[in-house]
């Protein structure tokens, strides 16, 4: 192992708390060169400045509706949880666990000073999506990148994996807060009941062009998870948060949905198996939007699954994580 001291870096998308910030956050998310898909800089800047203020409007009502969003409150807290379940086993001085965003504050290029100023010789870095995508891993890892050379700064660097969806605690605590869930609804036989997986879609050309293996990935997660709930469920897995004309990867979670009220479905249990903290697209889609149409199309009971958030399996997760990579494989 290294000498010196080691930081942790959690990065997350973000999300905005305020009004303020919420212009400011959706031009980041735009003008990542990963999600438009635009290489030529000024143009790709430009147009996801247009579509920040044309957006932002509207997607202020709907984070007026959930109280902002409380990422940033979440990832902090993982990364608390995180520094204080590493440091009594820890080998030598324990690592210092910081949270960044890539979209809001506070930005990776404001808090990798701040690791610099403590001391910091040794950094790993940890986006916090467990399923690898060139739209949010690759734009993590490129980020922290950018900064580090725009400042000068080259401590040793370990890398998480790029996905870590198959995590034993990782599926645990989506497990445990799965048959929490399950244990409140009216019938709480899980074979009354159908477990809906929703995930953040991605458009078409993305996975075609860039073989994004994220849908199989997705996959691959309801999957185990499946299989620690021991087959219990019936599940299906939808996919939500689509955004213009194009094609997207579905089937929707919307659609979904209607099928299930169409079979004549009794109880719809939904878990967001791509996002590990609560933030707009589980609060105000998952916990309102869908609820409404599910009531809209007569589906007598809809229930939705809390995000792993500060579970301590979650947490344990991102320790088994750091310990591996940090203790067991060295720098790479």
């Amino acid at each position: 192992m290294s000498a010196g001291k080691t930081g942790i870096l959690l990065v997350q998308l973000g999300g905005p708390t305020k009004r303020e910030e919420l212009k400011g956050f959706l031009y980041r998310l735009f003008a990542d060169p990963e999600v438009l898909g635009i290489p030529f800089a000024p143009l790709r800047k430009a147009i996801a400045w247009t579509i920040a203020t044309t957006r932002a409007p509207e997607s202020a009502k709907t984070y007026e509706k959930i109280g902002w969003s409380p990422i940033r409150c979440w990832t902090e807290k993982s990364a608390m949880l995180l520094e204080a379940e590493l440091g009594p086993t820890w080998p030598g001085e324990p690592p210092i666990v910081r949270s960044a965003m890539t979209c809001s504050d506070p930005l990776v290029e404001d808090v990798l000073p701040q690791l610099r100023a403590a001391g910091v010789t040794r950094l790993f870095v940890l986006p916090l999506y467990p399923q690898y995508s060139v739209t949010t891993t690759k734009g993590s890892f490129a980020r922290v990148d950018e900064s580090l050379e725009k400042m000068g700064w080259s401590p040793a660097r370990v890398n998480a994996p790029d996905a870590w969806y198959s995590e034993p605690r990782f599926l645990d605590a989506h497990a445990a807060r799965i048959e929490a869930a399950a244990a409140l609804l009216p019938d709480p036989d899980p074979g009354a009941t159908v477990l809906l997986y929703s995930a953040h879609s991605l458009p078409v050309s993305t996975i075609e062009k860039r073989k994004d293996p994220y849908p199989k990935q997705i996959e691959a997660t309801c999957a185990l998870i499946d299989e620690r709930l021991g087959r219990r469920f019936r599940s299906r897995l939808g996919y939500q948060s689509k955004l213009g004309p194009i094609a997207w990867l579905g089937p929707s979670t919307n659609q979904i949905l209607a099928d299930l009220a169409r079979e004549g479905a009794k109880q719809v249990l939904v878990c967001p198996v791509a996002f590990v903290s609560d933030h707009v697209e589980t609060l105000y889609e998952i916990r309102m939007l869908f609820a409404d149409e599910a009531r809209a199309l007569g589906i007598p009971t809809y229930a939705a699954v809390d995000g792993l958030n500060d579970h301590p399996a979650f947490i344990g997760a991102l320790a088994d994580i750091s310990r591996k990579a940090l203790l067991g494989l060295g720098d790479r």
